[in-house]
This record gives C-alpha cells, sequence and structure tokens, in this order.
C-alpha cells in the first residue's frame, strides 16, 4: 500500500510539469534578457535577467481576447505592465511605466 500511495504522488509530481510553451518571446536588455513564456495551461512566466543582477520572475495567469494578452500576476507586477497586444512578431505592453516590446520566437496561441 505504501508502494502505490509513494508511486501516486511521484505520478502527480511528473505531470505537474507537462506544461508546454505556446508563445516564446524575448528581448536583449542592457547587460541581461527579458523573456516571456506563456503555457497552455493558462499560466506564464516574465522573466527579467541580468549579468550583473539577479533573475526576477514574475508568474500568474492570463486571458487573450483577440490580439491582446491580459496578465493576472501572482504576486508583484513589474514596470512592463498588465496589458499587452500582439502585433507585427512582436508582443508589446501598452499600460506599464515604460514601454517594453520582445520579440516573438514560438506563437501557438489560441484566440478564445
Amino acid at each position: 500500500m505504501k508502494v502505490n500511495f509513494i508511486c501516486l504522488i511521484l505520478l502527480l509530481i511528473s505531470c505537474k510539469d507537462k506544461r508546454k510553451e505556446v508563445l516564446l518571446a524575448d528581448r536583449e536588455a542592457p547587460l541581461g534578457w527579458i523573456y516571456l513564456k506563456i503555457y497552455d495551461d493558462k499560466s506564464f512566466e516574465f522573466i527579467s535577467q541580468g549579468m550583473m543582477r539577479d533573475k526576477d520572475v514574475y508568474t500568474g495567469n492570463y486571458e487573450l481576447k483577440n490580439d491582446t494578452l491580459y496578465f493576472k500576476y501572482s504576486d508583484s507586477i513589474p514596470k512592463a505592465g498588465s496589458k499587452a497586444i500582439i502585433q507585427n512578431g512582436y508582443v508589446s505592453y501598452i499600460n506599464g511605466s515604460y514601454p517594453e516590446s520582445v520579440q516573438i520566437k514560438l506563437n501557438k496561441l489560441q484566440k478564445y
């Protein structure tokens, strides 16, 4: 019985990381990079990392309506903002304290 329970726990843990990337975008930043990873389970990661600083990872869930992405962050919101438009091969944030744009490398998003 203990063996079955342990196998079930291991199976659940391995299934948790099976989400698939449906949109990948990035850009080079001064002394680092900005990454946007969007997954098929409606989750995302916005990552800012540099050579001289730690990696900042902002996570949460997103909603896609037409060409607009609405990000709902789990914790804090990056200065890029919480709303972005997909156009001309870029994801462009439109409501942050500075303009941010990342170039799309992979896009398999389904419009709803």
